[in-house]
């Protein structure tokens, strides 16, 4: 009589002693580093997210610069808040920037080469990872463009 592929019954296979739980212990470092995973994924796309946003926004501020008269005030507010004029009480803009954060300088003025550079610097980025956790300063993000003379 051949013996049968999948035992069942009193003659089954029992497992060693030493091998029981180790399905629990392979699932919780499997879970372990899924989870860490996921964080870092997490991370990465918001410090993408964050990062994009803020280069649209200097971006932004920087095209308001160069078609109407300067203002530097304008153009932080620009930045911070995504209009001139910053908003009744307000003390930061997106993503926590503050108008220190913000700055706005005027280059070769009255000549022909004359830009509006328009930077962000010293940016927080919150990081949820439990090894990195906390903070983060972004690089610097800097834009110069000539102003436009009518």
């Amino acid at each position: 009589m051949r013996p049968a592929l999948f035992p069942s019954g009193p003659e089954q296979a029992t497992r060693p002693a030493r091998r029981q739980g180790s399905a629990g212990l392979e699932a919780a470092l499997v879970t372990l580093v899924f989870v860490a995973m996921l964080i870092a994924i997490f991370d990465l796309g918001q410090i993408l997210f964050v990062q994009q946003t803020f280069v649209a926004r200097v971006r932004s501020a920087a095209r308001y610069g160069i078609v109407r008269a300067y203002d530097a005030d304008a153009i932080r507010n620009t930045v911070l808040f995504g209009q001139p004029e910053a908003p009744e009480g307000s003390t930061s803009g997106i993503f926590g920037l503050t108008p220190a954060m913000v700055s706005v300088t005027r280059s070769d003025v009255g000549a022909s080469e004359e830009r509006i550079t328009v930077t962000i610097s010293g940016y927080p980025y919150r990081l949820f990872s439990p090894w990195i956790g906390g903070a983060m300063t972004g690089r610097p993000i800097t834009i110069s463009l000539p102003v436009e003379t009518p």
